[in-house]
Formats: C-alpha cells, structure tokens, sequence
C-alpha cells in the first residue's frame, strides 16, 4: 500500500491510498475460498462450488467485502506511517470500488490534533485575592445553627406574623382573572424570612393570623422563566391556616455543644472560620486556575477540531443533566447554561490540548509513588485500608485519577512559573476601535 496526506488546515487533512491490483487479487482469492466453504448453490455440495459459479453468485459481496476491508486497512496504514493524531472517524467524499487489474485508489479527510512544536509558558500572568474571612460572615453561619437548633411552637397568645415565623398557607393564583390552579397550593408552609420568597408576598404575609384572608397582586419581569408570567401580575389569595413561631437558643457554651464535638462557643466560631477559609481557600484556588489557563491559552493560540469541540458540548450538557438530576431538577437546562457553550467547550479542548502537550515537553509523568500517596492520602480521609481504596480504583478510575494527578503536577508548573498577583484581577481593557473620520483616507 502507499499513501501520502495533504494538510488542507493545520486540524485537517486529506489522506490518498492506493491499494496495488495483486493485493486485491490475493484478497479476492482469500474471500471467494472463505465464502466457498459454505456456500449452498443448487446443484453443488457445499465446498464444491467452481470459483467461477461462486463470482457470479457472490461477486457484488465478496467486492464489497474486500472493499471495506482494504479501505479500513489502508486508512489505518496511512495513520500509522505519518504518525497522525486522528480524533474522529474519517469522511469519504464517495465510496471506491473495484475495476479488474487497476490499482484501487481513494480519498478521505480526517481531522487531527495539531501540532505543537513548544508550548510556551512565559509572560503567565494570574491575580489572587488574600483570604479574608470577615466576623459578619462566621455570626451569619452561627445564626444559621440557631435557627436549625430552634424550638418550633404556637405563639401564646396569638399574635400577628413576624419575620422569622412559619406560617402555614392555602393559596389561589389567577393570571388576567384567569385561576391557575397549577400555581396554587394547600397546606403550604412558609418561612416569612425564606431569601426566596417573593417580597410582595413577604410583605403580605406579615401580620396575618390564622383564618385571615388576604389578596396580594405580584408583579413579574418579562424574563421570568414561566411564561405564563411573564410581564403579568398575579393575584394571590391566601388564608392563614397556621402560626408557627421560632424560640431561638441562647448563644453560650451550651449552645456549642448541642452542635457537636465542642466545649465553648469560642471553639465553634474556629471551627466555623477554619471551615470558611478551607472554602475560600478552594474557590481562590479554582480561580486562580482559570486565570493560568487563560493566561497560557492567550500564549499559545492554537487551532482546535471541530469534533473535539461537539464532543465537548455533547459531556458538557451530560454533565449538567447528571447534576440537575441529582439536584432533583427536571426539564432542560435554562438559556444561561447554551450561551456561550461552544466557546467554553473549545477552551475546554484548547486547555486538555495543551496541558497534555506541556506534561510531554517538560517530561511530567505520574509514577507509582504519586499514586501510592493518594491511595494513602484517601484512605485517610475515608477510614478505609489503603488496600481497599486500591482495589477501588481499578482501570477507568484509575485512568481518572492518574490524569487528576497529572493534571494536578502541570498546574504547579504553571504557578511556579507565572506571575502572581496580589489582589483582584483587573478587568480587560476594551479594544480600541477607529472611527469613521480615523477609517477614512
């Protein structure tokens, strides 16, 4: 066989092989004997078909047969003596055939990983903000222990609604005074300081006792997800059926130890702010990861192909239906989540491109040990014996993992070589444009 590429762009090429008319002809010979073995034609035992009886019975499948085949091995052939990185199967304009004593010739493109000849790391430029965790967000998250620590009781005596009560709700909802019963409810029971209640109805829910009646009108924006609302006023009406309120308990050591493994109320807020920083410490670290990430893509523009781009999308939106699952979500995913998918999906290839490539140049690797430190390191976190967490991780978690690890020693390369800032990353600067008088000559 003999083959040559063409580069039509540097994530595509067009591959020519031509397959020599012997090797066709021995493939033939090989197919017909094959068939011949079993074949049933009237008059014949089976195997004792004439090889000239067998090519007109089953000349168009056995061609067809050594067609494919031929193609595929070709195709293969060709990968294989230029060394090309293919990441889709290849397309063929239209399908070759066979033609008696001429050499069997076809075309196909493939698309390939381009070629990087270095990646660059210099001029890498990130900012990172100092982890601050301020008292008012540790009083916020002791605030949020009390009310799961509160005693739930009806006032005595009774008493209008307050911020902070429970009070439990029948509604209707009528739309241009038409009733939507899917939006209404019975026996709901609502938390008067719910961040996601509707102010309208915060507002109208205050000071109602039970057995009131009440009508709240409720404006929604024109981008309201429910079409049904958008830029309409609802009218809800509500009878109170139930007054709950919330008896807070005292902030002291006692306190503390209801929450746990604590003795005062000054080793909870530690607990708590060692908690917000580690969280802090994550998201600044995620942060400061996509900042090397741009940084080093805006370094190394480099071309990307088209299918790896689709496929991304494709595990993109697998992930975010896996997520919405588990979250318990139903329906698609909102307007938000497609904006701007395709660019993120190719900087997501653009960035696996050239991690990968940099781990090669730099020579990175991840060796028995590094595994061996992580299996210990999770059975720790775990409980679990290292042997245990070992066997766990078997072929595509440890593919996972070890590309986890690997992807881990090649960002610590970027860090150690990148300019780190102290601070809030600035905002890019906008592009200068020409005017229609600078434009002019």
């Amino acid at each position: 066989m003999q083959s040559e590429i063409r580069e039509i762009s540097p994530v595509l090429v067009e591959v020519t092989v031509e397959v020599p008319w012997d090797r066709i002809q021995k493939d033939l010979n090989d197919t017909y004997r094959e068939i011949g073995k079993t074949a049933r034609v009237r008059g014949f035992r089976p195997g004792k078909v004439p090889k000239n009886v067998l090519k007109q019975v089953y000349g168009r499948q056995a061609a067809a047969q050594v067609t494919g085949t031929l193609v595929e091995q070709g195709l293969m052939h060709a990968v294989q003596e230029h060394e090309l990185h293919i990441v889709a199967q290849p397309e063929m304009e239209e399908a070759p055939e066979l033609e008696k004593g001429k050499p069997l010739t076809f075309k196909a493109k493939v698309e390939v990983r381009p070629k990087i000849d270095e990646v660059t790391t210099d001029g890498l430029e990130a900012w990172q903000k100092p982890i601050d965790i301020p008292n008012e967000d540790i009083d916020a998250e002791v605030e949020g222990l009390r009310n799961q620590h509160a005693e739930i009781q009806v006032p005595d005596p009774m008493r209008p609604a307050q911020e902070g009560d429970l009070i439990t709700i029948d509604y209707t909802v009528t739309v241009d005074g038409e009733p939507k019963e899917d939006l209404g409810a019975e026996g709901r029971q609502v938390e008067i300081n719910d961040e996601h209640l509707l102010p309208a109805l915060k507002e109208g829910l205050l000071g109602m006792q039970p057995d009131d009646e009440k009508t709240v009108d409720v404006e929604f924006e024109d981008e309201h997800p429910n079409p049904d609302l958008q830029g309409k006023t609802a009218r809800f009406t509500i009878k109170a059926k139930q007054l709950h309120e919330k008896l807070l308990p005292e902030l002291d050591d006692e306190f503390a130890k209801d929450c746990g493994d604590y003795e005062t109320l000054l080793e909870l807020r530690l607990k708590i702010r060692e908690g917000l920083e580690s969280g802090a410490k994550q998201r600044s670290d995620a942060e400061l990861k996509d900042q090397l990430i741009d940084s080093l893509i805006e370094h190394n523009d480099i071309p990307v192909p088209p299918s790896m781009v689709q496929q991304q999308q494709q595990m993109m939106m697998y992930e975010m239906a896996q997520f919405m699952q588990m979250a318990g979500q139903q329906g698609a995913p909102g307007a938000d989540f497609f904006s701007g998918i395709e660019e993120r999906a190719q900087r997501r290839v653009q960035a696996g491109i050239l991690l990968g490539s940099l781990a090669r140049q730099e020579g990175i690797e991840v060796t028995e040990a590094d595994l061996d430190a992580k299996f210990q390191e999770i059975a720790e976190q775990t409980g679990k014996h290292v042997a245990k967490v070992r066997a766990d991780y078997q072929e595509a978690q440890r593919d996972a993992l070890e590309s986890q690890l690997l992807e881990e020693k090649v960002m610590a390369l970027l860090t150690e070589r990148a300019k780190i800032n102290e601070g809030e990353r600035p905002e890019p600067e906008a592009k200068a444009t020409l005017s229609e008088d600078e434009g002019e000559e």
